[in-house]
């Protein structure tokens, strides 16, 4: 860190050591507040987008890293690795960093413990510092191995920048060791899931800068549609996405938004005397113009009915093959995923519902599109929520029919 002349007279030392820290994002626990620890858990829908969130903001903000350090629990250790790999930094992982050791608590909701042993859970809580879970650690056991491995790495890390990815009990522990806080007083530190913090360490002491900003909120409930619905539908070719999106669009009187990759091959266009350069090209600029008919569409009149989700041109990118340019497809796969947000829904067709014509243009291989359709089927299940997917049910075939069905399903909105 550069200091004037007469601060760095004046300064004993003018080495600082600058600690980016993240908490990991929400985990799956099924709705239920678990004694978390040790165990490790899928990170949920929502922890995905604050992954998301969290690494774009640390390409975007924090320059000259020496590395990543980590919690070896997958939780955190999938977070550095995404980090790593997008600023081309090592990873270093350490089970010192893990979270709090519930031991026989561990993945048992608080609910249940406390009707089941209500003098011990309060016992807990009235002093964890000291008090240990069946087979477990106590917050002062959490303590101290933080602060043996800060003590043990610290030569190491001295005067550099490190993004550093934890639990909320190892940053309350690093919080109280960098201002001196009392254990006792720790629970008053509450970072939030996927949210930053920023520590800087001289010879004289430590500084927090910020305390548990979220990156991204944990997503709210949905309100309730007002005005026109923004629908995408996705799935492979064959599927029947323009014969219902045509249907849709004329229910609800908005704009149905064509595929760009259909008009250009009905207009001649050869994907096969295309290079790989130039079809990725033509991939991301179809993008471009998707959110350009998007965005007309909602001047016009507030809604849209399209061919094809932004979770379709991920897919597309990585079914053609253009993963080799790793930072290119980082961004481009990051950027239509993180678009999934602006759709009320994403309704998603069944692949093979519907025969494949042949029309010149598109392949008839129902495994092509059989492979599309999983790389579509996988983006869509791990990083769209829940809430914002329409599964079509494989049974309905009949136009009437899914047209009434996608029809009942928005009403609920």
């Amino acid at each position: 860190m550069a200091f004037d002349s007469v601060t760095t007279k004046a300064l004993p030392s003018t080495e600082v050591t600058c600690l980016h820290v993240f908490r990991h994002g929400k985990v799956e626990t099924g709705g239920k507040r678990l004694a978390l620890g040790h165990s490790d858990l899928p990170i949920s829908q929502v922890g995905k987008a604050q992954h998301r969130a969290i690494v774009e903001l640390a390409l975007a903000s924090i320059s000259e890293a020496a590395g990543v350090i980590s919690s070896d629990l997958g939780r955190c250790s999938g977070l550095a690795g995404e980090i790593g790999e997008a600023l081309g930094l090592p990873v270093l992982s350490y089970p010192e960093l893990r979270e709090q050791n519930m031991g026989a608590w561990e993945l048992s909701d608080w609910a249940d413990l406390t009707a089941a042993d209500e003098d011990r859970v309060q016992a807990y809580w009235n002093d964890y510092v000291h008090t240990r879970p069946p087979g477990g650690e106590n917050f002062d056991d959490v303590v101290l191995r933080v602060r043996a491995w800060w003590a043990t790495h610290r030569p190491a890390l001295r005067d550099q920048t490190w993004i550093v990815i934890t639990h909320v009990g190892v940053i309350r522990a690093l919080g109280c060791a960098m201002l001196g806080v009392p254990v006792d007083q720790a629970l008053r530190m509450a970072p939030a899931r996927g949210s930053y913090s920023r520590f800087l360490v001289s010879d004289t002491g430590g500084v927090v800068e910020t305390l548990g900003m979220p990156v991204l909120r944990e997503e709210a409930p949905r309100p309730a549609r007002s005005g026109p619905p923004k629908i995408a539908l996705s799935g492979s070719a064959g599927t029947g996405k323009t014969t219902l999106g045509t249907r849709l669009a004329a229910h609800y009187s908005v704009p149905f938004l064509e595929e760009g990759m259909r008009t250009r091959l009905e207009n001649g266009l050869n994907l096969h005397d295309l290079s790989m350069s130039q079809l990725a090209d033509l991939v991301e600029g179809l993008w471009n113009e998707q959110q350009e008919n998007e965005n007309a569409a909602l001047r016009e009149c507030g809604g849209f009915v399209s061919d094809r989700s932004s979770v379709d041109f991920a897919a597309f990118w990585l079914h053609y093959g253009f993963a080799q340019d790793q930072p290119r497809a980082a961004a481009f796969v990051r950027e239509t995923l993180a678009h999934s947000v602006h759709y009320d829904r994403i309704v998603v067709l069944p692949w093979a519902a519907l025969p494949l014509v042949a029309d010149g243009y598109r392949s008839t291989n129902t495994w092509i599109q059989k492979r599309y359709q999983a790389l579509l089927e996988g983006l869509l299940f791990r990083d769209v929520p829940e809430a914002r997917r329409l599964i079509l049910p494989d049974e309905i075939i009949d136009l009437d029919a899914r047209f009434q069905w996608v029809v009942k399903e928005l009403s609920r909105d």
